[in-house]
């Protein structure tokens, strides 16, 4: 059956395909334009690729040499990492220390008794305090979990709380602070005390009277300009002797305000000064042997010539002794030569004595008075004043003597006790001297605790250490101790370079540097038999290889450039002290294997490591090393020699800001939108090509059908007329 042709829905002749072999023709530019751009974005992929290399490489390099190179990381090693163990930073210096754990930090922790667990926490105000810090909350009442749900809310990384299951339907409520150390005590205030009592946390008792011991002064020591070095202890009790003519003043540290029960007491004893007795004694004597003296001389003065007289006064004087002439009479007493005379003679004659006898005789001056007051105690207070307290009993015993002192301080708050022994013949003595308030306190204490508030005590090199944490970062620069349990054995820190991180860079350098050369050798040659020789790789790795082999075959720049490298891994280098290094010298060579035979690939400048001897310069030559690939050559604080330095100033060019990366990339990238802009134009030109190819052969299909239909015209017009 004849096909059957519909005009504008099927071509006679089949112009679809003609107008389509036709356009492929026309097509030709634009499949040309399109290879060269995905050439143009084959070999941008591959600068890309290479300038990632040439960034690894880099850094790679200016880790090892810059001033956070791994030489100056530091690592720490305990013996007992279960006990101590420490972190470091890089400021911390090669060093170790031992330690022994004593205790560990600790903060309060309670427990209550079993609860209901219906039990209802009533509303209130729950003050919380840890140390200076303070949770406090404003509770509407409800159930225990509901009350740790808000305490754990509002903890604030201070407190904690949590209920533990310990019967069925009974908990226990248990409540700690996250602070440690001695100094943060968990203490509870407003209704969150009696909560604390009520569940039986704390457990209420009475303190007892409060003692407000004062300790004694010290012999020696220097109160108010005045030495007191003849101030000593009693041999009865803890107490002070003040001897005659002495003071002293005892300081009540901190000052006491009083209360209105409080008292002062203490008790005291006064006893005579034996210095003072035998000076009395010495002077009764004395004074005895003066006046017998004096009155035989003026009997032999009156009966005898004065050769005679002489003579009597030199007898006199030995029988009374030099001593006689150094006693001191009473004041206003009459001597007894002149009484004598006064009743032996008359009053003329005992005038005309008086010259001889007061210069054989001289007046001696009186002893100062005897004086006894038992007014010695004063109270001061802070404000200046003071109060003198009551006499106290001029007795040898011990006698108690008690005081109210809010009576006596009328509000003022007491400083010190001034103890004036103004007594000349008295030794004062006072032992036990107390504030004492005997209404006492109640107190609370917790009646179970898991753990109290304590601080950490470490011995460091024999030296104990107290804080109030077990993370200890202030005892050696650049360490941190972290403290995890006691122990009576020491464990040593040793604090040493990080040799791992140092291995790690140098083999992240090597590794960076074979890479960079692989991706040289493939861009640049165009020889299978490279990518064969990276016997490494998988065959996934290799074919991405192929693609990239020879895309930038006699490139002359890159060549020099992959020779530069290979000529900064194997040159020589100075260290400080003069001596020459080579990379070779720290198991990084070309051939550390030493394989024999010819090894093609051994010439294409790739690396190898010889771990062991690597561990080794690591280990015994770490400083050299370092200097291979880093060094300050003219102490300027500026590295400008090594292996580092020499990379990275040959590979910037390639990759900082505008270097050759990024200006072949930018080559490339204007050659890729120029051949896109040119692609636009030539599908422009094949639309409208198509467009007229399209419009021709319809005009030729009209055309033939408009002959088709006049020639089937003419057909049935000759078939009528031949009828």
């Amino acid at each position: 059956m004849p096909d059957i042709f519909v005009p504008g829905v099927k071509s006679r002749f089949d112009t679809d395909k003609m107008i389509s072999g036709l356009m492929e023709l026309e097509r030709v530019p634009r499949n040309r334009v399109e290879k060269e751009i995905e050439t143009l974005k084959t070999q941008k992929e591959n600068w890309q690729t290479l300038g990632r290399r040439i960034t690894e490489l880099r850094e790679s390099a200016r880790t090892l040499y810059s001033f956070q190179n791994p030489f100056s990381e530091r690592t720490a090693f305990s013996t007992d990492e279960s006990v101590l163990g420490a972190e470091v930073t890089r400021e911390s210096l090669d060093q170790n220390h031992t330690f022994t754990v004593k205790q560990l930090a600790a903060g309060d922790k309670f427990v209550s008794n079993p609860l209901q667990s219906d039990y209802k926490v009533p509303a209130g105000t729950y003050t919380f305090s840890t140390g200076k810090n303070d949770v406090s909350f404003k509770f509407n009442g409800g159930s225990i979990q509901e009350f740790t749900d808000t305490l754990n809310r509002r903890g604030e990384s201070k407190i904690s709380a949590q209920l533990i299951a310990v019967k069925p339907n009974t908990k226990s409520f248990i409540i700690e602070s996250l602070d440690t150390g001695a100094e943060n005590r968990l203490t509870f205030s407003d209704a969150a005390e009696k909560f604390a009592i009520n569940t039986g946390i704390l457990a209420s008792q009475s303190a007892g009277p409060k003692l407000v011991n004062i300790p004694a002064v010290a012999a020696g020591s220097q109160i108010e300009n005045l030495s007191l070095t003849a101030v000593q202890k009693t041999t009865a009790g803890s107490g002070l002797t003040v001897p005659a003519m002495a003071s002293t003043t005892i300081a009540l540290k901190d000052g006491v305000a009083p209360t209105e029960t409080m008292l002062l007491r203490f008790e005291t004893s006064v006893s005579a000064n034996e210095e003072a007795v035998a000076a009395d004694k010495a002077y009764a004597e004395k004074l005895s042997v003066y006046n017998a003296g004096k009155a035989a001389w003026e009997a032999a003065k009156l009966e005898a010539p004065d050769s005679e007289a002489a003579d009597g006064v030199e007898s006199a004087s030995e029988g009374a002794g030099a001593e006689g002439v150094s006693a001191v009479p009473p004041a206003g007493e009459p001597d007894g030569m002149e009484a004598g005379l006064a009743e032996g003679g008359g009053a003329g004659d005992a005038e005309q004595m008086k010259p001889a006898v007061n210069e054989a005789f001289p007046p001696m001056e009186p002893p100062p008075p005897n004086v006894q007051n038992m007014n010695i105690l004063t109270l001061n207070f802070s404000d200046g004043t003071s109060a003198a307290l009551n006499p106290v009993k001029d007795s040898n015993s011990w006698n108690m003597q008690s005081y109210q002192l809010d009576k006596i301080a009328e509000g003022r708050t007491a400083v010190s006790i001034t103890i004036n022994n103004i007594n000349t013949h008295r030794d004062f003595s006072i032992k036990d001297i107390q504030l004492f308030d005997p209404v006492g306190e109640v107190k609370t204490e917790p009646r179970s605790p898991i753990s109290t508030a304590q601080d950490a005590i470490i011995v460091m090199d024999g030296i104990e250490i107290e804080r109030p944490t077990n993370k200890i970062d202030d005892l050696v620069a650049g360490m941190t101790i972290n403290v995890r349990s006691v122990s009576d054995s020491p464990v040593l820190i040793d604090v040493q370079t990080d040799k791992e991180s140092v291995k790690d860079a140098v083999i992240t350098l090597v590794g960076g540097y074979n890479r960079l050369m692989v991706e040289l050798n493939v861009l640049t040659r165009n020889d299978e038999s490279i990518i064969r020789e990276l016997t490494y790789m998988n065959s996934e790795e290799q074919n991405e290889l192929r693609k990239r082999l020879g895309g930038f075959a006699g490139d002359s720049s890159l060549l020099r450039f992959r020779t530069n490298l290979q000529e900064i891994m194997t040159s020589p280098y100075n260290s400080s002290s003069g001596e020459t290094l080579f990379l070779g010298d720290f198991g990084i060579n070309t051939d550390v294997r030493r394989s024999g035979g010819y090894d093609p690939s051994k010439m294409r400048g790739y690396l190898e490591i010889d771990e062991k001897l690597l561990d080794e310069s690591i280990n015994s030559n770490i400083g050299n090393l370092r200097q291979i690939f880093g060094l300050d050559t003219d102490g300027d604080k500026i590295i400008d020699s090594g292996i580092g330095r020499a990379i990275d100033s040959a590979v910037r060019p390639y990759v900082e800001l505008g270097g050759v990366i990024a200006a072949r990339t930018g080559s490339i990238d204007s050659k890729i939108a120029a051949s896109e802009r040119r692609i636009e134009t030539i599908d422009k030109q094949l639309e409208k090509k198509e467009a007229s190819l399209r419009s021709q052969y319809g005009q030729m299909e009209s055309a033939y059908d408009r002959m088709e239909k006049l020639s089937n015209s003419l057909d049935q017009f000759g078939k009528q007329g031949g009828k």
